[in-house]
């Protein structure tokens, strides 16, 4: 029996030994593939123990107009970025003093060379420290970043951020420049797979002396880097609109789009609305680092791409002829003595549309800026009584007198209210009156005049000489219900669908009243009528309507964007697209296009274009401002008048009527030489759809 259980212990221990040998020499033929067999490679691979992805910048499309000329590209400058790979990292006061002396370092030399650097610290940079205005939004951002309550002051979150960022022993002046360095650089997540860009475009002096001092700055790098270019200045500064960096409190929108806290983003007009064409796409570099964290290489491993070109239907050269008529013209205004009619003008504006397509060729807006100053002139500019940041002629919305008085001529013709020979009152003094006056309302004291004497008018002489008390009379038996569904079409207290938005405007009507918590009475109705009571429109709805009536009722969209060009040279044109037809009658067209015809050659018009080259059709306005100052100026026109090819509207706000044409009239001649000279915003022959 014994020895029966040793022969099983033996066999049992030989079995054991057969595994155990067996087992060691699989390992021991493993190890040596790895060892010997693949060792180099498992060596590369284990010197490769980590890769971060890295973005690189796509360069953003460039815009021009509608003859190519560029109005902002991109040129090569110099960029001063912060690697995450190599800067002073941690959290221990000797990384801590590092980071802060090569931020001040860096921030003096830019100082001194007149360059600026990323800080978008909502803190005066002068003691004693305050908030600075506008900036709500990022100021909350601070406070709740640094856990400060609402009521927190401005000295007391920098006092925070002192202690956040270890800036004991700076002076204040420095505390506040390190702070607005690190605080952006938190805001925009610096990190190893997020580089941090300190300052864009700076000069070659500086790039050079960065380069030859950059054992001093260790993770801090100089590049180059495509810079936005206005190259338009002040031409469409409003539409071409700026670029900027995300705040922290847009980012959470644009996270989802695929944008990085370091990204630049459209901040407004084109620049913000074709944001989705114009930024390219990002690509990336891979970096690889050894077990101690040495980079031990850096390659592009998905190239970007840059973003979409986009043409506009803009004509930079009449863009620029109308904002010097606008400037000439309000310069010439202002230079009248004290108290003189119209010398108190405080802006204009003038849009000019292509009729047959909506394209907007001329967006102006007075007073004006610089796109390529614009960040250096900003406290300029938001300080400036003048506002000339605010666009006029998308966003301005003015009451806009006899202007108003086509539409309501159209509406009340193909209505069958009247008809082109009708008489319906007479424009005579009533006692005591030196002027026409409307009679109808008088017994409830409502006796509003005109602005001369016109007798028993028909249409196109009411037209012609813009009578008040013809237009009362037509305004009332057409009613504010009708004449309001009539000026929707027209596109009057609509918006006209510009890609860069814009203000929606005001119809006067009960609707409207009530929201004021007032009453709509009869009489108001008689003020609508001619574009005074609470209409309130827009430059573009002006030009837009013009454009109505140009068209025998068909209204366009109005638009900016001609075409999108991808980076392989793929262009996506903008088609025309008709925002609303007006059914006029033939009769009521052909009354009001005679009789703004005749406004041109024998009525209110004829001092400016009775020997203009080319035949135009218009109607002059003048709008009581309701805020003591002069009238406003309006006008607005087609032209050529047989077969238009252009409408025109022009504001002048407290600037007066007679401004205001000669405005127009300066900006069409410019059209027309410019035709002449064989230049032409339509290609001959293309019909109406």
């Amino acid at each position: 029996m014994e020895r029966s259980n040793r022969g099983i212990t033996r066999r049992r221990a030989i079995a054991l030994a057969a595994a155990l040998a067996l087992i060691f020499g699989g390992y021991s033929i493993r190890l040596f593939q790895i060892q010997i067999v693949d060792g180099d490679e498992y060596a590369d691979l284990a010197s490769r123990s980590a890769s971060t992805e890295v973005p690189i910048s796509a360069s953003r499309g460039e815009i021009l107009d509608t003859y190519m000329r560029p109005m902002a590209v991109n040129r090569t400058s110099f960029s001063v970025v912060f690697d995450g790979a190599f800067f002073p990292r941690g959290s221990g006061e000797e990384e801590q003093r590092q980071q802060n002396t090569i931020i001040l370092t860096l921030t003096n030399l830019l100082a001194e060379n007149g360059e600026e650097w990323s800080d978008t610290l909502p803190v005066t940079e002068e003691t004693p420290f305050e908030f600075k205005e506008g900036r709500d939004n990022s100021i909350a951002t601070l406070k709740s970043t640094l856990r400060m309550a609402e009521y927190a002051t401005a000295e007391q979150c920098m006092d925070a951020l002192a202690e956040r960022y270890h800036l004991t022993g700076y002076s204040q002046a420095e505390q506040r420049t390190i702070a607005g360095v690190r605080y952006e650089m938190e805001l925009r997540e610096f990190s190893l797979n997020n580089p941090f860009t300190f300052s864009s475009d700076i000069s070659e002096d500086t790039y050079n002396w960065i380069l030859e001092n950059s054992s001093r700055f260790p993770g801090v790098n100089v590049q180059t880097t495509p810079v936005r270019e206005y190259v338009s200045q002040d031409i469409a500064a409003h539409l071409i609109g700026t670029v900027g960096p995300i705040y922290a409190e847009e980012y959470e929108a644009l996270r989802e789009k695929g944008y990085l806290l370091n990204d630049i983003v459209g901040k407004s007009g084109i620049e913000s609305a074709l944001e989705e064409s114009l930024r390219g796409q990002n690509g990336v570099s891979t970096i690889r680092k050894d077990s101690d964290g040495n980079v031990t290489e850096k390659t592009v491993t998905t190239a970007p791409v840059p973003g979409d070109t986009v043409v506009l239907t803009l004509d930079s050269s009449l863009q620029e002829a109308a904002q010097d008529a606008l400037a000439n013209q309000i310069a010439t205004l202002r230079a009248q003595a004290e108290g003189s009619n119209g010398q108190d003008v405080k802006s204009g504006a003038v849009v000019l549309l292509d009729v047959k397509t909506g394209g907007v060729l001329v967006c102006a807006t007075w007073p004006n800026y610089n796109l390529s100053t614009y960040n250096a002139d900003y406290n300029e500019l938001i300080a400036d009584p003048d506002k000339p940041l605010f666009n006029r002629a998308l966003n301005g919305t003015f009451a806009i007198g006899s202007t108003m008085k086509p539409g309501v001529a159209l509406a009340a013709l193909t209505e069958g209210i009247i008809n082109a020979d009708s008489r319906p009152v007479s424009c005579v003094p009533a006692l005591g009156k030196s002027r026409g006056t409307y009679t109808y309302y008088a017994d409830s004291g409502y006796a509003p005049t005109c602005l001369g004497i016109h007798g028993r008018s028909n249409v196109i002489y009411a037209l012609q000489e813009s009578c008040n008390v013809f237009f009362y009379d037509v305004g009332r038996m057409l009613g504010i219900d009708k004449m309001n569904e009539y000026s929707a079409l027209y596109g009057l207290g609509q918006k006209t669908g510009i890609e860069v938005g814009e203000a929606e405007g005001i119809l006067a009507g009960p609707a409207y009243r009530q929201t004021l918590g007032l009453v709509w009475n009869p009489g108001d109705t008689c003020s609508a009528a001619i574009g005074q009571s609470d209409n309130a429109f827009t430059p573009i709805q002006l030009a837009a309507y013009a454009m109505t009536i140009a068209n025998d009722g068909v209204r366009y969209k109005t638009h900016l964007v001609q075409s999108v060009i991808s980076y392989d040279g793929v262009e996506t044109a903008v088609e025309p697209e008709v925002a609303a037809t007006a059914a006029f009658s033939q009769a009521a067209i052909d009354a009001v296009r005679q009789g703004m015809r005749q406004v041109m050659t024998d009525g209110t018009a004829m001092w400016a274009f009775r020997n203009a080259s080319y035949a135009a059709a218009g109607k002059t306005g003048t709008a009581e401002a309701g805020n003591g100052g002069s009238d406003h100026g309006t006008f607005i026109a087609y032209a050529p008048y047989d077969d238009p090819e252009v409408a025109i509207a022009v504001v002048l706000e407290n600037g007066t009527s007679r401004p205001a044409t000669q405005v127009a009239k300066t900006v069409l001649d410019a059209y027309f030489e410019s035709k002449d000279a064989g230049v032409a915003p339509t290609p001959e022959g293309e019909l109406l759809p």
